[in-house]
């Protein structure tokens, strides 16, 4: 499979499963469920580690695109914003995991701010890119 196909798949993955995550984190907190807190976890887990996935193969897709002497210039601010998206959610995940262990008020309020603000900065670049591809 070429990776502008593992790309697209692991992205659109990687936008819907950690808004998932943001919903049942929602949830957690208004129903105040541990189970729900734990289920919100492994999907936040889950989404953080397809968006790597997705950086991954978004970046092979740049050097393919490079060799091939392609326009990369429409695709900058997407690469710029992913690129950040994936670093923070990789910390998202790391401090998720802390929150599996201990429950710190403070914690979980950062945490939700971030994240929250890391999924509209992960569905932004997404639509950035599917406004360049349409050429608007």
């Amino acid at each position: 499979m070429e990776y502008n196909l593992v790309h697209a798949m692991l992205g659109r993955f990687g936008i819907l499963i950690p808004l998932l995550g943001l919903f049942f984190e929602i949830a957690s907190i208004v129903s105040q469920k541990k189970l729900v807190s734990k289920i919100a976890g492994g999907i936040v887990i889950l989404g953080s580690l397809l968006v790597i996935g997705a950086t991954l193969t978004g970046l092979e897709e740049i050097n393919y695109l490079r060799s091939m002497n392609q326009n990369i210039q429409p695709f900058r601010i997407h690469m710029v914003i992913g690129g950040a998206v994936a670093v923070v959610f990789t910390i998202l995940s790391l401090i998720r995991i802390y929150l599996y262990t201990k429950v710190n008020e403070r914690v979980v309020i950062v945490y939700m701010v971030i994240y929250t603000l890391t999924v509209m900065a992960n569905l932004f670049s997404n639509e950035i890119v599917i406004h360049s591809l349409r050429g608007e």
